[in-house]
């Protein structure tokens, strides 16, 4: 009997410090502040639905254009090869791209200064740049 009384007490206090972690790691995402001009779902699916968008990545400075379909399909030719993957917009105002076999990435957009970025958030709040919109056209003109 007290061995079960004691695996009792072992497993709620498991289940304590469980609950807790979680709730200190809900704390800490909802002290994540994004940055000015950070777009909502809605605003990223009027910028992106049936265009045609040219970017540079912020790293490695790869340019690529990219058209992202209504019917969620995204298109990419980028150094003369051509990509597929899908796209969609969260309720929480996150772009997701997964492009071919590779895992799916979400990142919000942030118009600074007239211009679109692509931004990892970062739980510290220090997000990270990936992606810098050049030109956004509307349908596919070039059939992509």
């Amino acid at each position: 009997m007290r061995f079960n009384v004691a695996i009792l007490c072992l497993i709620m206090a498991l289940l304590g410090i469980t609950g807790q972690a979680l709730a200190e790691e809900a704390e800490i995402k909802s002290k994540v502040t994004m940055p000015p001009g950070t777009l909502d779902s809605d605003e990223i699916s009027v910028l992106f639905n049936n265009k045609t968008v040219y970017s540079i990545t912020a790293v490695r400075g790869r340019e690529s254009v990219s058209y992202y379909d209504s019917n969620g399909e995204v298109r990419q030719m980028r150094n003369g090869v051509k990509r597929t993957g899908h796209w969609r917009v969260t309720e929480k105002g996150r772009i997701c791209l997964q492009m071919e076999d590779l895992p799916e990435k979400c990142r919000i957009i942030v118009k600074e200064k007239g211009i679109y970025k692509k931004y990892i958030v970062r739980k510290n709040g220090e997000h990270q740049h990936s992606v810098t919109y050049q030109a956004f056209r509307n349908g596919n003109p070039l059939g992509l």
